[in-house]
């Protein structure tokens, strides 16, 4: 990573940002369970159930940020298309699960790391590599 250029090295950062923030905001949710139990009525299994999808949905984006963006760093371009394509899927899940300042946070994390993924700068350092 120490020949990257600022772009990329602020890219990996936020993409890895946002695998450590959904981690931990999801880790959170378990801790909240009571509270999401009270704020939505629901039965501890029906909490169980929903907290175990999210975590499920959240590993795999997870899994996929981490695993991408490592590829990213090898320049490979179509891991950078693929990590801004899970990251469109991650925004359309959210609004689908619903607005809150965590997930505020992640859609914010997403779109700056989607905004240095396809920086000219980021774009040249990935074509040097077809270059040689």
């Amino acid at each position: 990573m120490n020949d990257a250029p600022r772009p990329v090295r602020i890219a990996v950062g936020l993409w890895l940002a946002t695998a450590v923030f959904v981690v931990f905001t999801t880790a959170g949710l378990w801790f909240q369970r009571g509270e999401v139990q009270r704020l939505t009525d629901w039965t501890s299994g029906q909490v169980t159930s929903f907290l175990a999808t999210l975590s499920g949905v959240a590993l795999i984006f997870v899994a996929a940020y981490v695993v991408l963006t490592r590829l990213f760093l090898k320049r490979k371009n179509w891991a950078r298309i693929t990590l801004s394509l899970v990251a469109i899927a991650h925004m359309v899940w959210i609004l689908f699960v619903g607005i809150s300042a965590s997930n505020l946070v992640t859609l914010l994390l997403i779109c700056f790391a989607i905004v240095f993924t396809w920086q000219a700068r980021t774009a040249q350092w990935i074509a040097e590599v077809r270059e040689q």
